[in-house]
């Protein structure tokens, strides 16, 4: 992975929750798993609907991955049930790992 900043958006329940178990049974998986590893930045923005989101392993998920440092940008609901957060808002999370120059 890249010493930078990785984003995985969107991130599907199936996605999230092999994540959070330490499975990486794909390249995106495997790529996020090595990123953690290395402490590389790493931030998550589920795209899941309002059950997938209140499941149990979900929420699971979303508390575990915090404690290895991976930062979590919310589904937005706007009223029409969760949804992916706006392009605005994930960019916003990786503003701060961007070069500047």
């Amino acid at each position: 992975p890249p010493f930078g900043v990785v984003l995985f958006a969107p991130c599907s329940f199936n996605s999230l929750n092999k994540l959070a178990h330490g499975v990486a049974d794909s390249l995106a998986l495997s790529v996020v798993a090595e990123a953690i590893g290395r402490r590389t930045p790493v931030i998550v923005a589920p795209s899941l609907n309002a059950p997938l989101l209140a499941h149990p392993q979900a929420q699971a998920s979303l508390r575990t991955l915090p404690e290895w440092g991976v930062t979590i940008v919310p589904p937005v609901d706007d009223g029409n049930g969760p949804r992916l957060a706006p392009t605005a808002l994930l960019l916003d999370a990786v503003r701060p790992y961007a070069p500047r120059g």
